[in-house]
């Protein structure tokens, strides 16, 4: 089949994506689902793009080219290696690596794609956004809207009318759109943004704050430097993303100002207040919006959370604050413009998809404590943690505090539901976690609930002062409707034996083989797990030592299987803490 490919040329990232089997698949990129938008010149002379070109901008920020996108529709000219490329040619080799990657994992040429563009570019930057298209050797059949595009991943093949709400707050750019989808027809109302404020404006924000703070106790300015500067940019960025599910993030870089190392840590609060009035910004963005599409926020089916800035709690906060609309995230933010750029090239191709397949929680996951409700402190308010609607697998964290001076134990009580108070809604189950410090109230308890694709959900509660810590594994089954599984067995093993004989023992060899793969799983699993918390040589092992697993699996190598879950377990072992 002659692939249409949907396109998402971001500012800081880019993702690729192709229809399969009817539904719409992201193509994984050495291992990850989206591209860097960077483009660079090794020492060698050789053009490198994506990661290799992120990954040298630490040692070599002259030769590496960062948010070209920003550029587009511009007569200006950028200095890479010992030329000048015009921003569309710079584009290109972006969108050319994307179509490098693709044919690779087809297996087929890809000649066409479907790109997108923000709501708010002009004709110069759309043409210019087609002629790069046309340099990397694409027949662009289409530049349509982002916003366009996520309402098509988000209702494809639905057939519903419904006023959407897309927010769109990536890398390098903020926009919001009035899109009205009805009879089939997909017509954005109004837009309204600022090219100027993404999330590498909150990257600033916190790399502000982490230098004044280093400087304070070490005299040095880290933004003054070039090569500490993009050290710190590095790992403040990945710092960022880790708020977005943790209350605290611990900064180190050893040596990163000649003998001086960085330890900083910061907190999500701290972090939501700095980002505060930008998120402010792009709400009065939303307001502005809706005025010009003549629209009242309750006229609002639903709002929808585009691009990876979103993730940080705060903007779907304040966000549902203005709407009273809780905002949707099922689809991956990062990847849900590409999706329906790729479903816009089916319904050009004159083929139908159906919508994309997302797993969610259907329910609200929290804990009791003490709070306000209504005026009154009570004991039994529920604190939501992982809310409903939410993608799966998810993790995330939040702090709770001691109420008095001493206090040695905390009872760690889970409940499901959407209900304000823990009595009305569904004991999942609790533990208590002894040994406390004894300090003064306000002790930082740190509780973490993740939940897999199974239903099993993961409670870790940590004192954060001395890492005292417990963790329990709970199913999320409404214990008044629990199934007993062993009883009906028995129940229907009379009927069960009178079809036995027709079942077929597992040879030995099959029975090895399902079990290596059983092992892979999980360990695939905990490695993957664990990839955001390690070093880059470590972490590109495990994705290597994965990929040699996939690959076992696929070719149905039991040796080479056992030998990769083999090195896996071992490298595990000495990275898990």
């Amino acid at each position: 089949m002659n692939h249409i490919a949907g396109i998402d040329l971001g500012t800081t990232n880019s993702e690729i994506c192709c229809i399969r089997d009817g539904r719409p698949e992201i193509i994984e990129i050495e291992g990850e689902m989206m591209m860097p938008s960077c483009v660079g010149i090794d020492h060698d002379g050789n053009l490198i793009v994506g990661r290799s070109a992120k990954n040298q901008m630490v040692v070599n920020p002259g030769a590496t080219i960062l948010s070209i996108k920003r550029s587009m529709g511009k007569n200006v000219s950028v200095q890479l290696g010992e030329k000048q490329f015009s921003p569309e040619e710079i584009s290109s080799f972006i969108l050319g690596g994307l179509k490098k990657h693709a044919e690779k994992y087809l297996g087929e040429k890809i000649t066409q794609a479907v790109i997108t563009v923000p709501a708010y570019f002009d004709d110069s930057q759309r043409k210019a956004t087609k002629n790069a298209g046309i340099l990397a050797g694409l027949d662009v059949k289409r530049i349509i809207n982002e916003p366009t595009s996520a309402a098509l991943a988000y209702d494809a093949g639905k057939g519903e009318n419904k006023n959407i709400l897309v927010y769109d707050l990536g890398g390098g750019t903020f926009d919001v759109s009035m899109v009205v989808i009805e009879n089939g027809i997909v017509e954005v109302k109004a837009s309204h943004g600022d090219t100027q404020l993404g999330g590498d404006d909150f990257d600033k924000l916190l790399m502000d704050y982490v230098s004044e703070q280093f400087k304070e106790e070490n005299g040095v300015d880290l933004l003054k430097d070039p090569h500490s500067r993009n050290r710190l940019w590095s790992i403040v960025e990945k710092a960022k993303r880790q708020l977005s599910d943790k209350p605290f993030v611990r900064i180190r870089e050893e040596y990163i100002s000649e003998d001086k190392h960085l330890d900083i840590e910061i907190s999500r609060d701290d972090y939501q207040e700095m980002i505060r009035p930008l998120v402010r910004k792009t709400i009065d963005c939303v307001h502005k919006c809706l005025k010009e599409a003549c629209f009242l926020p309750k006229a609002v089916d639903k709002v929808i959370l585009v691009g990876g800035a979103t993730r940080t709690p705060l903007v779907s906060e304040m966000l549902e604050e203005e709407m009273r609309l809780a905002p949707h995230y099922e689809i991956n933010p990062d990847l849900i413009v590409a999706m329906g750029a790729a479903i816009q090239g089916e319904i050009i191709a004159g083929r139908e998809t159906e919508s994309v397949l997302v797993d969610i929680t259907p329910y609200t996951f929290g804990t009791a404590a003490v709070s306000n409700y209504e005026g009154e402190m009570r004991e039994d308010v529920f604190i939501p943690i992982i809310k409903r609607n939410s993608s799966l697998p998810i993790s995330k964290g939040e702090v709770f505090y001691t109420m008095v001076d001493n206090q040695e134990s905390v009872d760690v009580r889970i409940y499901q539901g959407e209900e304000p108070l823990v009595e009305n809604n569904i004991f999942i189950g609790n533990f208590l976690v002894k040994g406390l410090n004894s300090v003064p109230a306000g002790n930082e308890i740190i509780l973490e609930l993740g939940l897999d694709l199974n239903g099993i959900l993961e409670v870790t509660a940590r004192e954060k002062s001395t890492g005292l810590s417990k963790t329990v594994t709970m199913t999320t089954d409404n214990p008044e409707t629990a199934f007993d599984l062993e009883r009906a067995h028995e129940n229907i093993s009379q009927f069960t034996e009178l079809v036995q004989h027709l079942e077929e023992d597992l040879s030995p060899k099959e029975t090895e083989k399902k079990m290596l793969i059983s092992e892979a799983e999980k360990l695939h699993k905990r490695g993957e797990a664990i990839l955001d918390d390690i070093d880059e040589a470590d972490a590109g092992e495990i994705h290597n030592l994965i990929e040699q697993g996939k690959e076992a699996i696929i070719k149905g190598d039991t040796e080479k299987l056992s030998d990769s879950n083999e090195s896996l377990s071992d490298l595990l072992f000495y990275l898990e803490d």
